[in-house]
């Protein structure tokens, strides 16, 4: 736990050192998600979970947003991320984001996969609560479902 806290702490460093030149932080809390099988599983995509604990940290500058953190994943594995993307669609506290999400997260306790797929998402946010709802499609072998997450966040 304490080596995935320093992990954490690491990949989060880039985005607190710069906050001053957000325009909006945000805190990065649990999640939860919704699987829908494409592909028949096995036995490393068979999903155990749908709430996701974890923690990471959001930029918003302009058009852009920067992010990164790690929660449990359905797997039952902690998933470091980092996405990249830009706003393409808004309509006041709606927005669409298209981008590129990188994580990596272990199979098996010594088996690692990393992951770059595209991704698009929608934020919501009233004040300083927000939500990124997050579509992500499947890719045979690595995760044979498509997966519907829901991010809850916190702005400061």
């Amino acid at each position: 736990m304490q080596r995935a806290t320093l992990g954490l702490l690491f990949l989060l460093l880039p985005i607190s050192s710069s906050a001053a030149v957000c325009d909006q932080v945000w805190f990065h809390l649990a999640g939860v998600s919704k699987h829908i099988e494409v592909y028949e599983p096995n036995q490393y995509t068979r999903y155990k979970r749908q709430t996701h604990p974890g923690a990471g940290l959001e930029c918003q500058l302009g058009k852009y947003n920067l992010s990164a953190g790690e929660f449990k994943n359905s797997l039952d594995r902690p998933f470091r991320y980092a996405t990249a993307a830009k706003d393409i669609f808004s309509i006041k506290e709606l927005k669409l984001y298209a981008g590129v999400l990188a994580g990596e997260y272990g199979r098996t306790e010594l088996e690692p996969l990393r992951l770059v797929s595209p991704v698009v998402y929608l934020e919501y946010h009233y004040k300083y609560l927000g939500i990124n709802l997050f579509a992500l499609p499947p890719a045979r072998g690595f995760n044979d479902y498509a997966i519907f997450f829901a991010q809850f966040k916190v702005g400061f």
